[in-house]
């Protein structure tokens, strides 16, 4: 099923808040969903009065649940965590575990706004460098006829500036805050700060304004689609990004072995 093939607006759609199909990974829940099912979901979240949240989760993140408690607990304190790379899924298959793939945003997010635009719903992004939310903002509205982003805001405001940004985003209005922090600070921004906002729907995204805006590359479709975007990552920003994917991507492997076969012998 595509993105195109969604139909929100049918009953059969919508799915109670406590039906959820999950793994669990080391630690954390993950929904077993592809994207189709997850653009369903946040639609029928953006439904609701009550307040949910969108998180997702890769090998990275899952080193930095290990070691950081607070984010672990946010990851599993939300109405969905869904796989946001090749590292997770195949992760999963160690543990006798399927999920569809991965999820990941640079490649949804504008199948995903045509949806939230048929259905009349309002976005705000939060988050990344000054201006390269409102160039992705800029970017997708000059693209898809209809869709609402009421507002901005950069990811780089002081402490005491928030109440602030909070005061903005909720005289926007709108039903989808899209936050790029980045992880761990996003989900624990939702954890500390998001009873203060009115949407109904709360989602950490990580880097993807900087994608969305053109700030920084994608790579060759043929190595996105084959679960090399880590190695596009690392050559548009290797001084960045090289402890995270030749390090981490090697510590992640020696932790899903140990906890899969050392750990749970010994239990």
């Amino acid at each position: 099923m595509s993105i195109a093939d969604v139909d929100p607006s049918s009953p059969a759609s919508v799915v109670p808040r406590g039906e959820r199909k999950t793994i669990n990974l080391m630690g954390i829940r993950i929904d077993v969903l592809d994207t189709a099912g997850l653009c369903r979901k946040v639609v029928d979240f953006a439904g609701f009065k009550e307040q949910h949240t969108v998180m997702y989760v890769n090998a990275d993140c899952v080193l930095i649940a290990g070691k950081n408690k607070p984010y672990l607990q946010a990851l599993n304190g939300a109405d969905l965590v869904y796989a946001d790379g090749i590292g997770v899924v195949l992760g999963a298959r160690v543990w006798g575990d399927i999920l569809p793939g991965r999820s990941t945003a640079a490649d949804f997010f504008p199948d995903f706004c045509r949806t939230f635009a048929d259905q009349g719903l309002r976005l705000y992004l939060l988050g990344g460098k000054p201006g390269v939310a409102h160039a992705a903002a800029d970017r997708l509205m000059a693209d898809i006829p209809g869709l609402m982003i009421v507002g901005t805001h950069h990811g780089y405001f002081k402490q005491e500036e928030t109440a602030e940004v909070i005061a903005e985003i909720n005289g926007a209005g709108p039903d989808l805050v899209i936050i790029g922090f980045g992880a761990p600070k996003q989900e624990l921004w939702i954890r500390d700060h998001g009873e203060e906002l009115d949407a109904s729907v709360l989602w950490g995204v990580g880097g993807l304004f900087d994608f969305l805006s053109g700030q920084t590359p994608r790579g060759p479709r043929w190595l996105l689609d084959n679960g090399f975007e880590w190695l596009c990552r690392l050559i548009a920003e290797p001084g960045r990004l090289w402890r995270r994917y030749l390090l981490g991507n090697t510590k992640f492997v020696v932790l899903l072995l140990w906890h899969r076969y050392i750990l749970r012998k010994a239990e």
